[in-house]
């Protein structure tokens, strides 16, 4: 088998290795599957990473959950990742074990999300079981292609913004892609260290009333959460609906959004929608045939819960995906690199003024008062 590990934002770099797999059933209930490099037989892709024996056991349990132990045993070089970014490697926060039980729990909450009845709504809002499986089924292929887009796997052509080394754009020819809108558009993305734990910055990142602080788009709206659907034991992992509303009470655009976190990561991820396609998801129709570019952020802690001399300080990547025009011209113009770059470079302001103040005042502050 050969693997491309990647992270949620392009500035980190990739693993790229060959390896073998074995699989057996050990016992009646416990599973095993060990992974190692074939590096003695087959050339390896890099230099830099060796799969040692790594994998996991699995165990099931009486109650009809399973157990996972998870190893991680590999040999890498990290001396040419940027300082910048070194301690998400030293911490094993990139690669470590413990991100891979996590997308194994991330898995099962998704399934379960989509047998659930239960809806939290207003306004009259009622969405039957067609309509919640349309909805998480969109929001997946939205989280799947924003991390597919954020990565710097050798599929994404990123260029390196001349007015800062962390600020990366991306042309894409959108036109046989289906579920996106024809033509050219842009993806556009920084990454910054905040000094603020990833708990807080995700809460407010996703939370209604915070979206008027970072997008500039909202400041003269107002924005409201009127359908949610939550995946798993923790309030922030939701799929919702939101409504923007000019002074005037009028729709202006609606929001399809997911907000996800655990120990390894944080994604706050949405995409702008019609009242037509809302309408149609809420009632079952196909989420593939509905047009979406993601948006959205991730959040890194510098080192895992628990680590000894662990920092609050969060690696924060925001991307942005737009339509540039209905061609399908591999450039943009002059004028929107300005535009894109003072776009990113105000969120980023934004952000950190608002996260920072909020810090600074009160360290004791619930989150949930975001």
């Amino acid at each position: 088998m050969s693997t491309e590990l990647h992270l949620p934002a392009p500035v980190l770099l990739t693993r790229e290795c060959y390896f073998g797999r074995y699989s057996k059933q050990l016992s009646y209930s416990t599973w095993g599957v060990v992974d190692v490099s074939l590096e003695k037989f087959l050339p390896s892709p890099t230099t830099n990473f060796l799969k040692r024996p790594s994998g996991c056991l699995i165990t099931g349990m009486p109650n009809g959950y399973s157990k996972v132990i998870w190893v991680e045993h590999v040999e890498a070089e990290d001396s040419h990742v940027d300082q910048y970014f070194r301690s998400l490697f030293t911490s094993t926060v990139a690669f470590g074990a413990t991100r891979w039980t996590n997308s194994l729990v991330r898995y099962g909450e998704w399934l379960q999300s989509l047998f659930a009845t239960s809806l939290v709504a207003d306004e009259g809002v009622l969405i039957a079981q067609t309509g919640r499986t349309s909805l998480l089924k969109l929001a997946d292929r939205m989280m799947k292609t924003f991390c597919r887009n954020m990565s710097s796997t050798a599929d994404n052509p990123w260029t390196q913004m001349a007015y800062s080394p962390y600020v990366r754009i991306m042309v894409k020819n959108n036109m046989d892609e289906p579920g996106k809108p024809p033509g050219t558009s842009v993806v556009f993305t920084t990454s910054v260290w905040l000094d603020v734990s990833p708990n807080r910055l995700f809460n407010f990142l996703r939370h209604e009333n915070s979206r008027t602080k970072w997008d500039s788009l909202s400041r003269r709206h107002t924005i409201r959460e009127f359908a949610s659907m939550l995946k798993g034991q923790n309030p922030g992992n939701r799929v919702s609906l939101m409504r923007a509303n000019n002074s005037e009470g009028k729709l202006v655009i609606c929001f399809v959004q997911e907000s996800y976190t655990d120990s390894t990561g944080s994604y706050v991820v949405y995409a702008p929608l019609d009242k037509a396609a809302v309408a149609g998801l809420i009632h079952g129709s196909n989420p593939d045939k509905v047009m979406i570019l993601p948006s959205g952020f991730s959040i890194l802690p510098e080192r895992l819960e628990g680590d000894e001399d662990r920092s609050t300080r969060s690696l924060l990547t925001i991307a942005f995906h737009i339509v540039e025009s209905c061609t399908t011209r591999p450039y943009i113009a002059p004028e929107s690199v300005e535009t894109i770059y003072k776009v990113i470079s105000d969120t980023v302001t934004s952000i950190t003024d608002s996260v920072l103040y909020h810090n600074h005042r009160n360290n004791c502050m619930d989150d949930s008062n975001f």
